[in-house]
């Protein structure tokens, strides 16, 4: 919802009062943020305003309720991309209207000819929803992407590799999306479709000058603990709710936005040191001793 007009004051002034966070009374129902005070968000340096419900916003970000709780009636965010903020509004009131409608999950549509939005697009969402600690938001990222990507096939659909390293640079080691982006890469890598025919030129300039991204590469490869003189099984990738995050209980308190997202820097690789990606290793040993088939992170 985008308007240009109304601000959190003036929803205020229309009965002579301006409401506040403390003196509302709550109404109880699954549609009582419909009878909440509306602010103002203005995105990027040109300032495009969306208006959003207030518990929209404080229900599923603690970065926006630490923001209306000092009393911001309008929230600023010159350094964000309005046209992704767009989509995060999109899903919030997509997914607040669902229970009311029914128990259907609300989803992005997926990036295509007739889809104004691309990958790279959403994976902007994800990064925005990290940095405003939206879980949920993310986790519908992952969804539209499984079923772009969609299973490992013989003319495997390969992740652009500048996409990949936009994720490392703005995610955590632990990051969701890094694994699943680094699985559909070497899904194309092994694809029949591919054979004798040279990697793709991104590859190639972001492999050529970015280490990181290259060592998940090997490291996924190592744990599928293929040998020499074998074929390698065929992949399957994991269910979508093994790339989820999970959602806090409402009593745990509201999310925190993901660690490490501000700085916007690629994390060292003495960071990638982790116990990650060891739980789907052992499951894909498992799998590979004693079938044709295995399942990856």
């Amino acid at each position: 919802m985008m308007h240009s007009q109304i601000s959190g004051s003036q929803s205020g002034a229309l009965n002579g009062t301006q409401p506040s966070l403390n003196s509302r009374q709550e109404t109880q129902g699954p549609d009582s943020w419909l009878t909440d005070r509306i602010i103002n968000v203005k995105v990027g340096p040109e300032e495009q305003c969306y208006v959003v419900h207030e518990k929209l916003l404080t229900g599923q970000s603690e970065f926006f309720r630490e923001r209306i709780e000092k009393g911001e009636g309008e929230i600023n965010l010159p350094d964000e991309e309005p046209r992704l903020f767009g989509l995060i509004v999109r899903w919030l009131y997509g997914t607040a209207f669902l229970p009311s409608g029914g128990a259907r999950t609300f989803r992005f549509a997926p990036p295509g000819d007739e889809n104004q939005y691309t990958v790279r697009d959403y994976l902007g969402v994800y990064v925005m929803g990290g940095t405003f600690g939206i879980i949920g938001v993310r986790n519908a990222v992952i969804d539209v992407l499984y079923g772009y990507f969609g299973e490992a096939s013989d003319t495997h659909r390969a992740p652009n590799m500048h996409d990949v390293q936009y994720v490392f640079a703005h995610t955590t080691p632990r990051s969701p999306m890094r694994r699943f982006l680094v699985a559909h890469a070497l899904f194309y890598l092994f694809s029949r479709g591919r054979r004798n025919e040279p990697l793709p030129r991104d590859w190639y300039e972001v492999l050529h000058g970015n280490g990181e991204v290259g060592y998940e590469l090997m490291r996924m490869l190592a744990e599928w603990n293929w040998s020499m003189g074998h074929n390698a099984p065929r992949m399957t990738i994991k269910p979508r709710a093994d790339f989820h995050e999970k959602i806090p209980r409402q009593e745990q308190g509201i999310i925190k936005k993901e660690d490490g997202v501000d700085d916007g820097l690629a994390l060292t690789q003495a960071k990638l040191v982790s116990k990650t990606m060891e739980p789907g290793a052992q499951a894909l040993r498992r799998s590979i001793e004693g079938n044709d088939e295995a399942e990856v992170l």
